[in-house]
């Protein structure tokens, strides 16, 4: 039977067999309207909002309401020609936006800070926080910014506007959509053909593979080691940091994967989120490659609008180090979050100071090397709930080695070795073989094509049956 009532609990997830039988039924009704744009539209919107309401509940009208706020707001910034009330009225619109992000997911942080300081014990306000406000936020301010800088005129439809900020593929976690990306796919929306379907269904699969056999296994063994890094050793616990480090990745670009996957489905094409990050030979070169959308969304809004580099390099080191810390305050309301940000503003400001660094020749694998596990460290920052945590997993790196024998560590934890190997295997696959395995499932016969969707829902059918783990970014 299908679970259709609102669960906060239970958010629906993409590699479930609940989403699988209502995204099914979703594609048969979507497909049969073929050839009647605003019906389509009008079915993708009400699906986009009845997912978002699964998980969210009442606060989906919290969107409805900044979304026609923001809606209006554009179209008064577009008609202004006054520079100061045009001024204003993006300071009312980002205000809006901020103020409720800062309301559902930075309260309880900011309270609790003022208790710390006054030396009182601090009770945690019960406060939802809906599922995918922080993405939400970034796309409105996006589109807000771009029309205040003439860039396009507002969108005279709040339909599609709607549309555009709770498309169901990336409302929760992405990808952070430009608004031209998305209405240059609507209207009108493209029938795929069986070539993007075959894209598609092989991007899904790969997606779910990331996400069930490798991020959720991975997960399994990265919860042991940070909930109780002080009884594992040194191996354990390294061991620990790298499946962390590949979770993350797998889960984040799993869940990215399948976003663009259905959305081809459905005839829409949104940006590309991952480029192999794990093969960056720098920081800058790891954030061209990670979590794109966010890091242009920075870059743009943020770094740039702070001076850039327009201001000589002291200003552009201190724009560099204030953008990276609010990056890692929008992951979450700790100051580990904080704190990884930091990290990486450092390292990122380093290389802007010496941007020949690695230029050695022979340094490439040893700039590879010493990128990942820089990002590798950081992400015990970003994993670990507390300072307490995060430094006894660096303690605990440097204990223990002489007394746990390698041997051991093979037999006890081959499951985990396998995995881990067959993930950095995966993330050292050239960027070009997706490619060509995509343009192989193109050529595949349909029956073939019938295969591979077959497999996939055998995947999905085996993971509902263990425990199945929500994504990562659900959280921020």
């Amino acid at each position: 039977m299908l679970d259709l009532a609102h669960d906060p609990k239970h958010p629906l997830l993409f590699h479930t067999g609940t989403f699988l039988v209502l995204f099914t039924i979703f594609l048969l009704v979507h497909t049969g309207l073929a050839g009647r744009n605003r019906l389509r539209l009008g079915w993708l919107l009400a699906f986009s909002l009845f997912y978002y309401w699964r998980s969210n509940g009442l606060f989906t009208l919290t969107l409805v309401g900044l979304a026609a706020a923001d809606w209006l707001l554009a179209q008064w910034i577009h008609a202004e020609e006054r520079p100061r009330r045009r001024s204003l009225l993006l300071a009312l619109s980002i205000s809006s936006n901020l103020l409720a992000l800062g309301f559902f997911k930075y309260t309880n942080f900011f309270l609790g800070n003022v208790a710390a300081l006054r030396g009182v014990p601090f009770h945690p306000l019960d406060i939802f926080l809906p599922l995918g406000i922080s993405f939400h936020v970034f796309q409105s301010l996006s589109y807000l910014i771009d029309v205040y800088r003439r860039r396009y005129p507002p969108q005279r439809s709040f339909f599609d506007y709607l549309l555009f900020l709770c498309f169901f593929p990336q409302i929760v976690a992405g990808p952070i959509v430009r608004a031209p990306e998305l209405f240059s796919s609507i209207h009108p929306l493209r029938e795929p053909d069986q070539s993007a379907t075959a894209t598609a269904l092989v991007r899904i699969l790969r997606g779910v593979i990331k996400k069930a056999i490798f991020a959720d296994y991975l997960g399994l063994y990265a919860d042991l080691i940070f909930g109780a890094p002080g009884t594992y050793s040194g191996p354990e616990v390294l061991l620990g940091v790298y499946a962390y480090s590949l979770q993350i990745y797998f889960d984040f670009s799993g869940y990215t994967d399948m976003a663009l996957g259905m959305a081809k489905l459905l005839g829409i094409d949104i940006p590309e989120n991952f480029r192999s990050p794990y093969r960056a030979t720098s920081i800058t070169d790891f954030w061209r490659r990670w979590h794109i959308s966010l890091s242009s969304w920075l870059r743009e809004y943020l770094y740039v609008s702070l001076g850039g580099n327009r201001h000589g390099r002291l200003r552009q080191c201190a724009a560099l180090m204030i953008t990276m810390l609010l990056g890692g305050l929008w992951h979450g309301a700790s100051w580990t979050f904080v704190v990884w940000g930091a990290l990486h503003g450092v390292a990122l400001t380093w290389e802007k100071l010496r941007p020949n660094a690695w230029a050695l020749q022979g340094a490439r694998p040893l700039a590879w090397l010493f990128t990942f596990h820089f990002v590798a460290a950081t992400w015990v920052f970003f994993r670990a709930p507390t300072f307490q945590g995060a430094f006894q997993v660096f303690q605990q790196l440097f204990v223990g080695w002489a007394e746990t024998p390698i041997a051991q560590i093979c037999t006890e934890r081959a499951g985990l070795l396998l995995a881990l190997g067959g993930g950095a295997l995966l993330c050292a696959v050239p960027e070009g073989w997706a490619a060509r395995i995509e343009g192989a499932a193109r050529a595949m016969p349909a029956i073939g094509k019938s295969m591979a969707f077959a497999a996939l829902a055998l995947v999905v059918a085996h993971m509902a049956q263990v425990e199945v783990r929500p994504f990562i970014y659900f959280q921020f």
